[in-house]
């Protein structure tokens, strides 16, 4: 830190940490969101994971698989 200086440095120093976690945040957001398939019959709707024909939870997270409408 900067030692007397009117406090613009210690402003700055906050407001950089804020943009950094910011950064984080919408980074993970936006790498998550990529990993993700879109939605094939076969993967889980809530988390991507593959999913069998037979099974009614996905074993990843145990979001129920939506039953086929008709």
């Amino acid at each position: 830190m900067l030692a007397h200086q009117g406090g613009w440095d210690e402003m700055l120093l906050a407001a950089g940490l804020v943009f950094a976690m910011l950064a984080v945040s919408r980074f993970r957001r936006r790498s998550t969101r990529m990993r993700r398939p879109a939605a094939p019959d076969d993967a889980c709707e809530y988390c991507g994971a593959a999913l069998t024909p037979g099974e009614a939870r996905c074993p990843s997270c145990g979001f129920r698989k939506p039953e086929p409408e008709g």
